[in-house]
């Protein structure tokens, strides 16, 4: 598909934060010709950052990448979700390689940010779909300019219609890491999800009443009392949103390895979240999920997933 950008310009919804626009663009798009509507809506899902990948490192060789994408592939086969939402994407091909069973799917294209560490390879997010959706898009950050409340990367947006017209939302995120500072970090993911917002707005959705899906690795927690004046998912929830893993008791919840060389702990960063509209169009039907904290687990993050 070809490479395409528009600019958001002034008089869309954007213009009413007085926040600079994002661009609009097509991710990359690899899916089987065919159908072009979905015949039933997807049931489960998996969110999972795969650390780097693939190689779990941005200088890995060519070995560490096989080797890595084959763990990732048994991996999703084990999960088997109708959907994955996966970040830390290097490699759409590699992607492609390690979820086959998953044929649609949408990588983003984003640049590194200034302050990220521009000589290191963007961290891309990817949604890869068993069932056929009916468009994707990517909101990307690159052009910003450097304020101090600046997010990073971008979002990647998918929407599913079945023969009735109804329409289910997931976004992908990757929100800032908490490097530089936990405080102004935040203010960062927090500009994230205003822009989020945006363009649920744009696409004339309501949470309230459509079904919207966010997942990905939010590097926020709700467990962790030190973020509990953060909005990033907090106004989220207040609002009605749910995460689907908030009521696993620790460490249960966990969705971070603890790094003991660096001093890191146990973190529940990475969330699916909900809208009010997403349950009630689900009605009656019981949401399960979970945190797979297998030993074996091939990223430094454990695989969230949801079914129902």
């Amino acid at each position: 598909m070809a490479f395409v950008v528009w600019i958001l310009a002034l008089g869309t919804p954007y213009a009413d934060l007085c926040i600079p626009p994002p661009i609009w663009r097509v991710p990359e798009i690899s899916s089987p010709s065919g159908k072009n509507y979905s015949v039933s809506i997807p049931r489960r899902w998996v969110s999972w950052n795969l650390h780097w990948f693939p190689g779990q490192s941005p200088d890995a060789s060519d070995r560490s990448k096989k080797r890595h994408e084959l763990e990732i592939r048994l991996w999703i086969e084990r999960l088997n979700p109708s959907v994955g939402v996966f970040q830390e994407v290097l490699s759409g091909e590699a992607m492609k390689r390690s979820a086959p069973h998953l044929p649609w799917q949408a990588v983003t294209r984003f640049a590194r940010a200034e302050d990220e560490g521009a000589g290191l390879p963007p961290q891309n997010l990817a949604i890869c779909s068993r069932i056929p959706w009916r468009d994707a898009w990517e909101v990307d950050f690159d052009l910003l300019p450097m304020t101090p409340d600046r997010p990073v990367r971008g979002f990647l947006g998918v929407e599913w219609r079945n023969k009735k017209g109804e329409r289910w939302t997931a976004y992908a995120i990757h929100l800032k890491s908490n490097r530089g500072g936990r405080v102004p970090s935040s203010e960062r993911r927090e500009r994230a999800i205003e822009y989020l917002r945006m363009d649920w707005r744009k696409r004339e959705l309501n949470p309230d009443h459509d079904a919207i899906l966010i997942a990905g690795d939010f590097n926020c927690s709700l467990k962790n009392p030190e973020f509990r004046k953060e909005r990033t998912i907090r106004g989220l929830l207040a609002e009605g949103w749910e995460s689907v893993t908030q009521d696993l008791p620790w460490p249960m919840g966990a969705t971070v390895r603890p790094d003991q060389e660096r001093g890191y702990p146990s973190a529940d960063f990475d969330h699916i979240l909900l809208s009010p509209g997403w349950r009630r169009r689900l009605g009656s039907n019981r949401i399960v999920s979970g945190v797979d904290q297998g030993p074996d687990v091939p990223s430094d993050h454990w695989p969230v997933w949801m079914k129902w």
